[in-house]
């Protein structure tokens, strides 16, 4: 009985972190700003994300694997975007940029390259950041795009 909870748990919690990022029309934006050379890409999560400590660092991980780390000291701030899977406008249709413009509440994860480092890692719900991935301590204030 012992061993049939524990794979059932296991299964479940498998099954709760079963999702992928998948790139977000437009998924990459390269501009300058001043004399930074910037660059943002954009990602929405497909399946099941949970927010729960295990799946931040999960997302963490997916992330790391998207980005062309090699291209990340071409760039002053490179900014990574992760949204919820919902009937965005820029899912399928390739709509500008202006078009995630009010999606904060659909913003699952806020991450930031200062120069080929990491800085900021973000993780927001309900247009709040919830959690910072990179110290590892819970947090409370509204996400300013």
């Amino acid at each position: 009985m012992i061993i049939l909870l524990l794979v059932l748990t296991a299964c479940n919690n498998r099954k709760q972190q079963d999702f992928e990022l998948k790139p977000l029309s437009p998924d990459v934006q390269q501009f300058k700003s001043g004399t930074n050379n910037n660059r943002i890409d954009y990602f929405y999560i497909r399946g099941n994300f949970f927010y729960k400590k295990s799946t931040y660092a999960l997302l963490g991980d997916k992330v790391s694997r998207k980005i062309d780390s090699a291209i990340l000291p071409d760039y002053d701030f490179y900014s990574v975007y992760v949204y919820r899977d919902l009937d965005l406008p820029n899912k399928k249709d390739g709509g500008g940029i202006n078009s995630f413009d009010g999606q904060n509440k659909n913003l699952v994860a806020y991450i930031r390259y200062k120069r080929g480092q990491m800085d900021i890692f973000y993780i927001i719900k309900n247009g709040n950041v919830v959690y910072n991935l990179i110290s590892g301590k819970e947090m409370d204030f509204e996400f300013d795009q």
